[in-house]
């Protein structure tokens, strides 16, 4: 074996570059979701005392729905909380399919 370490691909790169970036300030509140090829990060101050990073480890499922008539929110759903980055209308499609690509089927949406 040479003294090259060897890369761990259970290990996601971190200096990777998102293959999506979509963020919204809206109503004084940030939504942001950065889709990797293997991972998703996001963070929200939306409904929230400020900004706060979704703890991705503990999602149990997501789904893409409206939140008023000029945004819609990504909800993150965990044991004890969910978690909504509110995003663009525009970009509503677009998330919903990066997110699946990475993250699978959405939950139902409530109703």
């Amino acid at each position: 074996m040479s003294g090259t370490p060897r890369y761990d691909r259970r290990v996601p790169d971190t200096s990777a570059s998102p293959t999506l970036d979509l963020q919204l300030t809206w109503r004084g509140t940030f939504g942001r979701v950065r889709v990797f090829d293997d991972r998703v990060t996001a963070e929200t101050s939306y409904e929230r005392d400020g900004l706060t990073a979704v703890p991705m480890d503990e999602v149990d499922g997501w789904r893409v729905g409206p939140c008023d008539f000029d945004a819609v929110c990504v909800e993150f759903v965990t044991p004890d909380d969910t978690y909504r980055v509110l995003l663009d209308t525009s970009d509503e499609r677009l998330a919903e399919l990066a997110l699946r690509r990475v993250l699978g089927t959405p939950l139902p949406q409530e109703s």
